[in-house]
């Protein structure tokens, strides 16, 4: 849509220029063996045709490079945009007013029209360069003497840490673990799931395999309850343009970088994958780790040893949380309820892992 409009743009702004330079031909008595209704026809054609060979040929950036000005005009405060502005129109208000000065003192010239150009562009540039890095202090001039009042003492900066946008992976929705910790406020700033998530939850909630299947599904549970809560802000991301023949996790990786988000994930690859490209990851199994009661070596518990483990005469047991615990020579034991000793503890990532012997 926005392609075509600036087409049309282009095609009524190549008549207008057409018209305007057939104008100043005729004024400066140039092409004179041609008649001006045929010195119309021409100019006006072929600036029409340039402007819109010209459009078909950089529309597609022109729309790009107006997506990220409308994308980061988007994310930035409104009161740096207004002070932005006053500043812009009062370095051309300045601007205006010493070319008046230069007008009388070089002329209306050649070269007083470039010292008066010079002059708008950097009195103009100025201008927006401290309303953007300075609206904070001139916001501050504008309440210290709003109403007369005076000017409050400096009080001392308080040191904030900026709160970072969040965005989801399907396998921290599959796990739904999320909404448990989003209902305990832990999750701050804007939680965001982009389309490319959703579609990967949609494609497995259609697999012919029942159990991924059930996954997808939970996915998609977890995504409407998040919807619900009032705790968290969650914003689902249709505008994104991004490569359907990349991977999820490539995506979310580009996503993070492009607008500085952490990710939040249950995938051991995706944490690593992240880490070493510099993004903040919030890995959900990390912070279930994290608030499970700790064991320490020497520590006695009663489990029950339900399956045989990977090693020879290894049993496999598990907490109430879900921890696994390795029973040393607990294959004799399936099935039974014993009391065993921690020997040590291994934390990873993808959970904790438990190592134990019967006492």
């Amino acid at each position: 849509m926005l392609k075509k409009v600036i087409i049309t743009i282009s095609f009524f702004l190549g008549i207008t220029v057409g018209t305007l330079s057939t104008s100043a031909l005729i004024y400066y008595n140039i092409f004179t063996s041609m008649s001006e209704t045929m010195l119309r026809i021409i100019v006006t054609i072929g600036t029409t045709v340039f402007f819109v060979l010209m459009s078909l040929l950089f529309s597609d950036r022109f729309v790009a490079m107006l997506k990220r000005i409308e994308d980061r005009l988007s994310r930035t405060p409104i009161q740096k945009i207004v002070f932005t502005t006053i500043g812009l129109i009062l370095g051309l208000l300045l601007a205006s007013l010493l070319s008046s000065g230069v007008d009388v003192i070089a002329g209306a010239g050649i070269m007083g029209r470039i010292i008066s150009a010079v002059i708008y562009i950097v009195f103009g540039y100025l201008g927006l360069v401290l309303g953007y890095r300075r609206e904070g202090e001139f916001l501050n001039i504008l309440t210290a003497f709003k109403f007369g009042n005076k000017p409050k003492e400096k009080e001392p900066k308080v040191k904030t840490k900026k709160v970072v946008a969040k965005v989801v992976d399907t396998s921290a929705l599959i796990d739904s673990r999320i909404q448990d910790v989003a209902k305990t406020g832990f999750l701050e700033g804007k939680i965001i799931v982009p389309e490319f998530v959703l579609k990967e939850l949609q494609l497995i909630s259609d697999s012919e395999d029942p159990l991924k299947r059930a996954k997808g599904r939970l996915g998609l549970d977890c995504v409407e309850h998040l919807q619900k809560m009032k705790e968290i802000d969650l914003e689902i991301d249709n505008k994104y343009n991004y490569n359907e023949h990349k991977g999820v996790d490539n995506l979310l990786i580009d996503y993070a970088l492009k607008y500085k988000c952490a990710i939040i994930t249950t995938d051991y690859n995706l944490n690593k994958l992240a880490t070493l490209q510099s993004i903040k990851v919030l890995n959900v199994n990390d912070l279930s780790n994290a608030v499970k009661p700790m064991l320490t070596t020497g520590e006695k518990l009663e489990v029950q040893v339900l399956r045989e483990g990977k090693e020879n005469n290894q049993g496999v047991a598990y907490t109430e949380d879900g921890t696994m615990i390795v029973v040393e020579n607990g294959k004799r034991a399936v099935g039974k309820t014993v009391e065993v000793e921690v020997q040590s503890v291994l934390q990873t990532s993808s959970g904790r892992i438990i190592f134990t012997r019967i006492v």
